[in-house]
């Protein structure tokens, strides 16, 4: 578990607080530095698009709705975030998404080499204090909506985040992502409407 001294799981606009972090399905560094995630939240989804001009750090914001949504966030991430991303990478291991929200700071899962796992803790910043909780042999969490994802389905939405198919504006269309995969059109968008779908019922519902 990663401990943290600020409470970042608040989301307060106008002094009010609009919404809270559940968890972060899904989040990725981009090469040009800044990071595209996916995260669950509880409270009011219309207040929260108000994020972009409240945090400088969000580049653009897209919301589900009902009482527990997502939110795709493209974003500037800190020199912590980035530092882990970057040590993810670095040694090859990888994490069992969602990550979870708590009282004392985020719950990760990771998985790999022994080896690899010590050098992750041993190269962390030291503002990032980590606490071991256990270790063992890795079981997967079977409710993570990317699991219920054919390979093709999260190939396709990988692609499309990359490319800004998300982004507010889009800086790609789903023509746009046909080309670069060499699929129609269409394929693309019933591949994208399904893997939205599985995900967001599997969330919300």
């Amino acid at each position: 578990m990663l401990e943290r001294a600020d409470d970042r799981r608040e989301i307060w606009i106008d002094d009010t607080l609009v919404a809270t972090q559940e968890a972060i399905q899904y989040s990725n560094l981009l090469d040009d530095g800044t990071a595209v995630g996916i995260a669950r939240f509880r409270g009011d989804a219309d207040r929260f698009t108000a994020i972009e001009d409240e945090y400088p750090e969000i580049i653009s914001c897209i919301v589900t709705g009902g009482e527990t949504w997502l939110a795709y966030l493209h974003y500037e991430p800190d020199e912590l975030e980035t530092a882990l991303f970057e040590l993810i990478d670095t040694e090859a291991i990888s994490i069992d998404w969602p990550i979870k929200d708590t009282a004392d700071g985020v719950e990760v899962t990771l998985f790999g080499e022994d080896a690899a796992l010590q050098q992750l803790i041993a190269g962390l910043p030291e503002e990032m204090n980590l606490r071991l909780e256990r270790a063992g042999e890795y079981q997967p969490h079977m409710d993570d909506p990317a699991e219920q994802l054919t390979d093709r389905q999260k190939e396709v939405v990988r692609v499309a985040i990359a490319a800004g198919y998300y982004d507010t504006p889009r800086r790609a269309t789903q023509r746009d992502l046909a080309a670069d995969l060499g699929l129609s059109q269409r394929t693309i968008g019933e591949h994208l409407q399904r893997a939205e779908a599985k995900i967001i019922q599997s969330v919300v519902v």
